[in-house]
């Protein structure tokens, strides 16, 4: 607001007070300039206030602004968001659809001898099915299946072998088994189908959860043993705990992770490990 309109009234009210000087009252005028001078003063402190909100008000209206500006960096941050999700989505698709075709384009193979990580050697074999965790092969002698971890480096890989899809494959797998096992029983008794106790659903889980652990234990010293041979300068000197080897020192190490080409994949194994092992701890406090 300007203040020329104000200096016009001081002005008008000192022409006033000239004029009704030499016809009032001294006591009068004196009177009517401490009402001029507290006029004056207040008009003065609205000014001072009046600046103050203009100050106040710019100040607002700069924080606004950024306000906005942040707003539609989140925004964009949000979009940007979605938009790699939805890439990630059609990654992960299109990845599902290749592993599905190498593992299809498997069934058929022939090898004349196949010799597994176990130290078994199946003649004239013939691969029938693979899934996430084991191959279906025929040979000489019969049928077999047996797990990716247990067959060979170049066959996981042609499977797009993957540690932790295998361990939730091969849980679904017992589960349903164990739940078949209960249907079987249950008509072999001619009583009808019935929820087992709590206490027994908690005994099976239990046994589910230590006969998975001790499989992951195994699969993991596997893989130790095979990049050990590979890298035997490098893991010279490393310690190993076989019976927990989840907790084996090399695990844990990030120098050997950098030193080591591979380790990558026993850190998978344990981290499953660790996740089977959280929930048989969740069940039975004692399990190690």
């Amino acid at each position: 607001m300007s203040r020329h309109p104000t200096r016009t009234l001081q002005a008008t009210a000192a022409s006033l007070l000239l004029l009704l000087s030499g016809c009032v009252k001294k006591s009068e005028y004196d009177a009517l300039q401490i009402e001029n001078q507290t006029l004056q003063t207040r008009v003065d402190q609205n000014n001072h206030l009046l600046v103050q909100s203009q100050a106040d008000l710019s100040t607002l209206q700069v924080q606004m602004q950024q306000f906005l500006a942040v707003q539609a960096q989140l925004q964009k941050t949000q979009l940007e968001l979605k938009q790699s999700q939805d890439e990630f989505k059609a990654l992960k698709t299109q990845f599902d659809q290749f592993r599905t075709q190498r593992r299809s384009a498997m069934v058929g193979k022939k090898f004349p001898t196949l010799n597994l990580e176990d130290g078994k050697t199946l003649r004239e074999a013939e691969i029938t099915a693979v899934s996430a965790d084991e191959l279906s092969i025929r040979h000489a002698d019969g049928l077999v299946k047996v797990a990716l971890a247990k067959t060979t480096p170049d066959l996981r890989w042609e499977a797009c072998y993957d540690p932790l899809e295998a361990m939730e494959k091969a849980q679904e797998r017992m589960l349903a088994k164990a739940q078949e096992l209960e249907a079987r029983r249950v008509r072999a008794l001619n009583k009808p189908a019935q929820a087992p106790p709590p206490a027994t659903m908690a005994r099976n889980a239990v046994d589910v959860l230590r006969t998975q652990l001790a499989t992951q234990r195994q699969l993991l010293n596997a893989e130790y043993q095979e990049l050990a041979a590979k890298n035997s300068s490098a893991m010279r000197g490393s310690e190993w705990n076989s019976s927990q080897p989840e907790v084996s020192p090399l695990l844990n190490s990030l120098s050997g992770s950098r030193a080591v080409l591979g380790l990558s994949r026993l850190q998978s194994h344990r981290s499953a490990i660790m996740s089977t092992l959280q929930q048989l701890r969740d069940l039975d406090p004692a399990a190690r």
